[in-house]
C-alpha cells in the first residue's frame, strides 16, 4: 500500500462516501508511483458495494482525471486469450486537500531517483496491503514467451541407466577403437560374448553400454595377460569375472 497516497485521499475534500472508499481501496492496493491492479470483485467486496457501482464510480472517476485504466488481456495455460484484471494508475497531480504540499502533487524531473526512464508501467511493485484477508497474490501472470517455450521443447531428455539392449552389437566405431588397442590379445566376438553373458546374468544397468563394453574388454585383456604369465594348471576361466564398467556409468 502507499501512505503517501492514501493520505492524499484521506484529505482530499472532493471525495465522499463510496467514491473516497474506492479511491482509498485503490491507494491500498497502489505502489507509490499509483499503480495497482486487483479484480473487480475484490475492490466491490473490500468496499462493500455492487458491481454497478463500481463500474459507474470508476467511470466518474476517470472522466474526473483522478485515475486512468487499462485494460489488459491474458494466455491462458491452453492458450487462449481472454481478460485480465485492469490496470489502475491513480493521478497523484489530481489529487488535493488542505495540507497537502503542491510540490509534492507537481511531476517529479527525470533526472530524481526513481523516477521511471519511460512513461507506462512502474519499476517496482505495490507494496503489500495492510488488510489481512489479502493473500498478496495479485501479482499480474506473465505468459511464458515463445522463445522461452522453444527452449524448453529442445531441451534432451536425461539419459537413464538400462539393462543390455536385447539388440546390442558390435559398431564400427567400437571395432575401430578395438582394432587401436595393440596390446589387446583377446578376440573381440569371444570376448564381447562372454561381456554380454556376464551382464545379462547380473542384470546390471548402465547408461552408457558402449563405455562398459570397452571397458569389459579392457578387463578382459588383462586377465588373459595374468594367465599367459602363470604357470600351467593355474588359469582361472572367464566364469565369475568382474566387467563392469567405472563408476561414472553405474546406475
Amino acid at each position: 500500500m502507499s501512505v503517501r497516497i492514501m493520505s492524499k485521499v484521506w484529505d482530499d475534500p472532493t471525495f465522499r462516501g463510496s467514491t473516497k472508499l474506492i479511491m482509498l481501496c485503490l491507494a491500498d492496493f497502489a505502489n507509490d508511483e499509483g499503480c495497482c491492479w486487483p479484480s473487480m470483485n475484490r475492490i466491490a467486496q473490500k468496499c462493500g458495494v455492487s458491481i454497478s457501482t463500481l463500474k459507474s464510480q470508476l467511470n466518474k472517476l476517470c472522466d474526473s482525471g483522478h485515475i486512468r485504466k487499462e485494460t489488459r488481456k491474458k494466455v491462458t495455460s491452453s492458450g487462449e486469450i481472454t481478460n485480465d484484471t485492469n490496470l489502475y494508475w491513480i493521478v497523484t497531480e489530481s489529487l488535493g486537500g488542505p495540507e497537502s504540499d503542491p510540490g509534492q502533487n507537481s511531476p517529479r524531473p527525470k533526472s530524481d531517483p526513481g523516477q521511471n526512464s519511460a512513461p507506462g508501467r512502474p519499476k517496482s511493485g505495490p507494496k503489500p496491503s495492510l488488510d489481512p484477508s489479502i493473500s498478496h497474490s495479485n501479482t499480474p501472470v506473465v505468459p511464458k514467451t515463445a522463445e522461452a517455450k522453444t527452449r524448453k521443447a529442445d531441451r534432451k531428455p536425461k539419459k537413464r541407466a538400462g539393462t543390455l539392449p536385447g539388440d546390442f552389437t558390435i559398431t564400427d566405431d567400437m571395432a575401430d577403437w578395438y582394432a587401436r588397442q595393440s596390446e589387446f590379445i583377446i578376440d573381440i566376438n569371444e570376448a564381447t560374448d562372454r561381456w554380454k553373458d556376464a551382464m545379462l546374468s547380473k542384470q546390471i544397468k548402465y547408461v552408457d553400454w558402449s563405455a562398459a563394453w570397452r571397458n569389459g574388454m579392457r578387463n578382459a585383456n588383462k586377465w588373459a595377460l595374468e594367465r599367459e604369465s602363470r604357470p600351467q594348471g593355474r588359469v582361472n576361466s572367464f566364469a565369475g569375472q568382474n566387467y563392469s564398467a567405472p563408476e561414472g556409468f553405474r546406475s
